[in-house]
């Protein structure tokens, strides 16, 4: 029997015995795109047949598709009640996800603090080979050594929450900061809540912090303030 490509035109001459009995989808050696194929013997012009509409195969008409089994009343049934426009998935919204604890949000702190100090460290001592007073810093480096350390925890902080709402820390455990009303958050809010809202949660005896622990929102005083929340991903 000789099959025809209606994609590429390209023919080849395969055999009856080897053609598929029934209805389904073949594939094109040259192009490799697939069409249906009715089966042998088949005369489309002579015989009422219709195409799947899930997988696209042409067949005889029944009441069922003889590729992928669809049921067609029941695809109808329900495509009636669900109108005729597509189905879309509506993924849950992070805020409505679990909280991340106290303990889950200390372990991620202290492995984000424990990477800021593995740079401030190879900076010091890139910058204590290059002094020319030996293995030391003199006062002016040391400043130099203070301001760079301040300089890169801010942007640590800032940069990688305000980025995505996760630092390395966070992304090894799967938590994520969101905002409480599900919009974007923006550096701005980022650098209320990880500068002034975490040091007002430090100074207070890291009560600010503790609170996360007793708060039904696991909401810490920096949270409540920037109207955040730690959610599990």
């Amino acid at each position: 029997m000789q099959l025809t490509c209606p994609h590429c035109q390209f023919s080849k001459e395969v055999p009856i015995e080897k053609l598929p009995k029934d209805p389904t989808r073949v594939s094109c050696p040259q192009c490799k795109e697939s069409f249906s194929f009715p089966g042998p013997g088949t005369e489309r012009a002579n015989r009422q047949s219709i195409n799947c509409p899930v997988c696209d195969v042409r067949q005889p008409e029944a009441a069922s598709c003889s590729s992928c089994g669809l049921i067609y009343a029941r695809y109808n049934e329900a495509k009636q009640k669900k109108g005729s426009s597509p189905i879309q998935y509506r993924p849950e919204p992070l805020t409505e996800k679990p909280k991340a604890g106290f303990w889950l949000r200390a372990v991620a702190l202290m492995i984000d603090c424990f990477l800021i100090f593995m740079i401030q460290v190879i900076f010091g001592v890139l910058l204590a080979f290059t002094n020319s007073s030996g293995f030391g810093l003199n006062s002016s480096m040391s400043v130099l050594v203070q301001i760079f350390s301040t300089v890169v925890s801010l942007f640590y902080w800032i940069f990688f929450t305000g980025y995505c709402g996760q630092t390395p820390g966070k992304m090894l455990l799967r938590i994520q900061v969101v905002t409480t009303d599900g919009a974007p958050l923006s550096y701005g809010k980022t650098f209320y809540r990880e500068v002034i809202g975490k040091f007002l949660s430090g100074i207070i005896f890291a009560i600010g912090y503790l609170m996360a622990a007793f708060d039904d929102q696991k909401q810490g005083l920096h949270d409540r303030m920037a109207k955040t929340y730690v959610i599990k991903l």
